[in-house]
């Protein structure tokens, strides 16, 4: 008797698996405030993310942001048009860059691979993997919420909060004039990398 207990326990757990397995779609608007590490530099992150008008921002604020020389938090503003701003607000300095793709689908994940169920975090999490690895996304299983993400570079990201439908006010979502006099080629800004804050951009689908 036991062991038919077993069997039929087991035969539900894997149905319920069976079922829920499918790649998390993002909502139209949020707001997530991360935990970065990327290098053991440390950094607290607000995204918003507002796919009904195409814009997405990463405000981050490092650990760095106070050391001498820092130029302060860095603003990372994308755009459907392709085009991202990346500008510290204290030193009036900034970065245009331009990209292949614009902001994320909140279907990105689709056609990622399902890694199975993993605990995590304090959490019983899906885990997906996506571009050969290149990003790898957990996210809980009871209510289908992202945990963390962590790409393939070694960045990682923990979400502390995600509040759904909570956006900037328009005006915080103007880009400053300094950004429209001359553009630096530079892709490391006092400890900022450019280059692995961008590499989302890459998974649209």
């Amino acid at each position: 008797m036991p062991s038919v207990f077993l069997f039929l326990l087991l035969g539900f757990n894997f149905r319920v698996e069976a079922a829920v397995v499918s790649p998390p779609v993002w909502p139209e608007k949020f707001h997530a405030i991360l935990y970065q590490n990327r290098s053991d530099d440390l950094a607290i992150v607000d995204l918003y993310y507002d796919y009904t008008v195409g814009r997405n921002l990463n405000l981050i604020r490092s650990m760095h942001d106070d050391d001498a020389g820092s130029q302060g938090e860095l603003w990372d503003v994308e755009f459907n048009n392709k085009s991202s701003f990346y500008y510290h607000p204290r030193a009036k300095t900034c970065t245009k860059m331009e990209f292949p793709v614009g902001i994320l689908k909140p279907n990105w994940l689709e056609n990622a691979t399902y890694l199975g169920i993993e605990y995590t975090q304090g959490y019983h999490c899906h885990v997906w993997t996506k571009a050969d690895g290149f990003i790898t996304y957990w996210d809980e299983v009871s209510t289908r919420k992202p945990v963390k993400w962590i790409f393939g570079s070694g960045m990682e990201e923990y979400v502390m909060k995600w509040i759904v439908n909570e956006t900037l006010p328009d005006s915080q979502w103007e880009i400053p004039n300094y950004c429209f006099k001359k553009w630096g080629p530079e892709r490391e800004e006092n400890g900022h990398n450019l280059s692995n804050l961008s590499t989302q951009r890459f998974f649209t689908p």
